[in-house]
């Protein structure tokens, strides 16, 4: 299994704020940045093509300071894994994509669970991010597609893989209900601002519904307005079904029900 996370609309994050970013999230990782590449334009004779450049990461950064790059992606590429054992990315509008940052590593979210939140809080504190999560993939590569809703890509057998990248700005200018009306689905660690905790279930605000019993998980607040909520295992099935079944999530997609075995006459 591997951890991932994102975080959405970054627009006002920084190209240079959100490479700190990345460089933290490797050091809580306890691994280094071996390479790097950023987005750019090719002028071919019939016309202007998204082109990608790989670099060192003291090159990205030259590149980002001198305002020739926005989009870019931090690497720690190791023998045995595939595409690679980490990476940290910071995508825009400018390339097809809309603004969110992405991270993922092959490690299973229990062995970094600590380091790994500790970061979520830091980063937190130090960016603009009205919504972020942080999930248990297979894959590396799994991880990597769920962020921004690609590859058909879902964690739960209760998710509807079609629905996120619709709900996203940029190319497909969707409604971004994830910004403070709904949450994508619930997860272990759900970074969450005042208007999701006050997002209608059961008669009571979602924050309300959280604290008001044991077994939804913990709330606490983070910083800069982002609340930190953290469902345990043994309970996510639950919490998911009580917001899935009150309309709040947007992937949600309820189970079906199960067919009695036919008889024979």
């Amino acid at each position: 299994m591997c951890t991932g996370l994102a975080m959405y609309d970054t627009s006002e994050v920084t190209p240079m704020e959100a490479c700190k970013a990345g460089e933290s999230f490797f050091d809580a990782i306890g691994a280094r940045v071996t390479s790097a590449g950023y987005y750019t334009y090719k002028n071919e004779e019939d016309g202007l093509y998204v082109d990608w450049i790989e670099t060192s990461l003291s090159e990205l950064k030259r590149k980002i300071i001198s305002k020739e790059v926005t989009a870019f992606r931090l690497y720690n590429e190791q023998n045995g894994y595939s595409p690679w054992f980490a990476s940290f990315g910071y995508m825009t509008d400018e390339f097809s994509g809309f603004h969110h940052m992405d991270a993922q590593c092959a490690v299973p979210i229990d062995d970094i669970y600590e380091n790994f939140i500790g970061f979520v809080e830091d980063v937190s504190k130090r960016i603009s991010c009205p919504y972020g999560i942080v999930y248990a993939a297979p894959k590396v590569a799994n991880a990597f597609y769920y962020a921004a809703g690609e590859n058909l890509i879902k964690l739960f057998p209760y998710e509807d893989a079609r629905i996120f990248n619709k709900e996203t700005p940029g190319r497909f200018k969707g409604k971004v209900r994830y910004r403070g009306d709904m949450l994508r689905m619930v997860y272990p660690c759900n970074m969450l601002n005042d208007n999701h905790l006050h997002i209608d279930i059961q008669g009571m605000t979602l924050g309300e519904w959280i604290v008001q019993e044991q077994g939804r998980g913990s709330l606490r607040k983070i910083g800069n307005d982002l609340w930190l909520w953290e469902v345990g295992r043994d309970d996510m099935e639950g919490v998911s079904k009580c917001c899935g079944d009150a309309g709040i999530l947007l992937a949600w997609k309820p189970p079906s029900p199960t067919k009695p075995p036919r008889t024979l006459p």
